[in-house]
């Protein structure tokens, strides 16, 4: 699956993908850097460019998933901690 993002520092619009597309829809995944394929012909002093800034762009989105994962593995040892009191 093709995914699109504009570019502002090269002003272009990039198509990029996961190397596993199948785990982007994990509900728990956290992407790494090395996890995104950029799809466009760059050269590679703009293909690190373009990479910069769609991993800032993605940073947002995983915080939010970090951050909720967070929250259910501190509800679930709660829990097993009430559970033995």
């Amino acid at each position: 699956m093709k995914l699109q993002f504009k570019s502002h520092s090269i002003e272009k619009d990039i198509a990029w993908t996961w190397t596993e597309m199948d785990k982007a829809f994990w509900d728990t995944w956290i992407p790494k850097k090395s996890d995104l394929i950029i799809l466009t012909k760059l050269n590679r002093e703009q293909k690190k460019l373009v990479l910069d800034e769609l991993w800032e762009d993605l940073q947002i989105s995983i915080q939010f998933i970090r951050d909720r994962n967070n929250a259910r593995r501190r509800a679930k040892r709660l829990a097993q901690k009430e559970k033995v009191w």
